[in-house]
């Protein structure tokens, strides 16, 4: 397989499993970048603020979105205005106003926001084929391309696996995380 219909190919795997997904009732996590305070017509104070940027399925090491794009995740955070007894650590206080930036940003309330994601280029075989990220294109034994995985960020290239074998592996979790929690919200 050449690179171009290995990078459709994993476009292809990535719109399934979204598509997987959200059949099976998962909710999408919100896309979000970071928008930091300036000044609007230059005096104006703006504070910083999260802009919503898509959704997508987070499967372990990467993002799909239904469009069948890739993100390597960025930070997670709930959006939630849970109230914690005082003397907390600077990190603590740190992720307390993150989630409150982020119902200040008019995201709902318990939704789960991947803040400021790098999109991994599926449209660009030579730097897929550089990349150091989550997803890479490489060549395999064999001599065909193929998209592959590294689902643990400091494992060596050795360590790769398909990326449709990953995903419809991450896509049964999600599956089984579902009906489970359907079933303990039915019979508490």
């Amino acid at each position: 397989m050449d690179a171009p219909r290995a990078l459709a190919a994993a476009r292809a795997a990535l719109v399934e499993a979204a598509a997987a997904l959200a059949a099976a009732g998962a909710r999408p996590e919100q896309l979000a970048a970071t928008v930091a305070a300036h000044r609007a017509l230059g005096f104006i104070p703006v504070r910083e603020k999260l802009r919503r940027t898509g959704e997508g399925f987070l499967l372990g090491a990467l993002l799909a979105t239904p469009a069948g794009d890739a993100f390597e995740p960025g930070r997670i955070v709930r959006a939630s205005r849970q109230v914690l007894p005082g003397h907390q650590s600077a990190s603590a206080q740190e992720r307390r106003a993150l989630r409150q930036l982020a119902l200040d940003s008019g995201f709902d309330e318990g939704a789960t926001l991947v803040l400021d994601s790098r999109p991994i280029p599926l449209d660009d075989p030579e730097a897929m084929r550089g990349e150091r990220g989550p997803l890479v294109l490489r060549e395999t034994d064999a001599g065909d391309v193929e998209v592959l995985i590294r689902w643990v960020p400091s494992a060596p290239d050795s360590a790769l696996r398909p990326l449709a074998a990953y995903l419809a592996e991450r896509v049964d979790l999600a599956r089984g995380a579902l009906a489970a929690a359907r079933t303990e919200s039915e019979h508490p």
